[in-house]
């Protein structure tokens, strides 16, 4: 994909942060919940058994965003209602959301992100109960597991034609499971998700192992789903049915306006106000582009328009996608800041290693694809056992270097 930038972040020049050894001088590093207190290590490899040495003189990365800009081809419902943008007045150009039907299911799904979040990493460590009652909330019929079970992450090529099942729709190709074996990254959900997931909540509800740890990678995979959902609905939106505008909208905001948001969109914004805005814009100019092809209140399909509004929704689709890059990795960049903090004060790190393990790697794709030099450093990082703190502040130096803005 091609990088969505203004001119070239000027982020790593400056110093938002000293770390010195000094800070890191309280004890031990693990507060980690185990069930063997004499085990200083865990699932993860991360360590936890004293401060870490390179945490002196440290020095973090300061992330610089104000030459960050939307290109000229961008939807900009919030510059003066699109006044200043080359798309046609839409049902969108007031910047709020307008429903193509009703209220989507996956706004619930989205709360289930809340509802777990207080059960298993909000209130401090969760117990065998906890998950019980967690695992209760994924499996609620048509709810959270129902969804990320068979999601497709749409970043990488379709299923041939030649592998589907002529009994399965065509955008449930990944339930088929030769297809889920042979394509995991088209077939994220059953491939990748849906096992981490699985495997968290069981060790959870067994008692076995670290139940915080569990707690992060089960985060970390809800944040990967949101993610690519929201992706993947805005196109189907255009290619199935039009109120997967809807259902894009609900799985990235929980049904909120701009100046709120739940889930994934809570993290981002609380990361970056800017980036959850340009979401924001991206989610209008699908809705848009779905208001201005619409035929006396029907909706065609995106192969049943001429080529000009084909190009119109992959300029908004893309334009929603390079936001999303811009915004995930913002809410990786302030855990790994946690990370590093945690690490330095003793206060210890391993649950966030376990999320970051998880939840970094999903923008390895798009690093590559933009062919930044820090990518291959960044997807190194990842695969560490034990990464130093200055590894994790090198990381999030290659982060804001790939993705400097949307």
């Amino acid at each position: 994909m091609n990088l969505r930038t203004a001119p070239a972040l000027q982020a790593i020049a400056g110093l938002a942060l000293s770390l010195s050894l000094a800070a890191c001088t309280g004890g031990t590093e693990d507060t980690e919940s185990t069930s063997d207190t004499s085990d200083t290590s865990d699932s993860t490899g991360a360590d936890t058994d004293g401060p870490d040495a390179s945490c002196e003189g440290l020095q973090l990365p300061m992330l610089d965003e104000s030459s960050c800009a939307p290109l000229g081809t961008d939807y900009t419902p919030r510059d003066m209602m699109s006044a200043n943008d080359g798309w046609d007045a839409c049902v969108s150009d007031d910047a709020a959301y307008h429903l193509v039907e009703t209220t989507p299911s996956s706004i619930a799904r989205a709360e289930a992100y809340e509802d777990i979040a207080d059960l298993l990493w909000r209130n401090g460590t969760p117990s065998k109960e906890d998950f019980t009652a967690a695992r209760d909330i994924y499996a609620i019929a048509e709810g959270l597991g129902s969804r990320l079970e068979r999601r497709e992450d749409l970043h990488y090529p379709e299923i041939p034609m030649s592998d589907w099942d002529p009994v399965v729709d065509p955008d449930k190709q990944c339930t088929v499971g030769e297809n889920t074996t042979k394509y995991p990254d088209r077939c994220a959900g059953p491939a990748k998700l849906t096992p981490i997931v699985t495997d968290a909540f069981a060790a959870g509800q067994s008692g076995e192992g670290d139940p915080d740890i569990h707690a992060a990678r089960i985060d970390a995979a809800f944040l990967w789903f949101y993610y690519i959902s929201t992706y993947k609905e805005a196109n189907t939106c255009a290619t199935v049915v039009a109120k997967d505008c809807d259902s894009s909208w609900g799985y990235y905001t929980g049904g909120n306006g701009i100046d709120g948001g739940i889930a994934l969109a809570g993290l981002i914004r609380a990361a970056s106000v800017e980036s959850h805005n340009r979401i924001w814009d991206g989610l209008l100019a699908v809705r848009c582009w779905r208001d201005l092809t619409q035929d006396m209140g029907t909706y065609p399909l995106l192969d049943e328009l001429p080529a000009a509004d084909q190009e119109l929704f992959a300029q908004g689709w893309e334009q929603l996608d390079q936001a999303l890059h811009r915004g995930y990795a913002r809410m990786l960049r302030a855990r790994m800041a946690k990370m590093t903090e945690d690490k330095c004060s003793g206060a210890g790190s391993a649950t966030h290693w376990a999320f970051l393990q998880i939840a970094g790697p999903v923008l390895d794709r798009e690093a590559s694809e933009r062919g930044a030099p820090e990518a291959a450093s960044l997807k190194a990082l990842w695969e560490m056992d034990s990464p130093t703190a200055q590894d994790i502040a090198d990381g999030m130096a290659a982060l804001d270097a790939i993705f400097p803005c949307g």
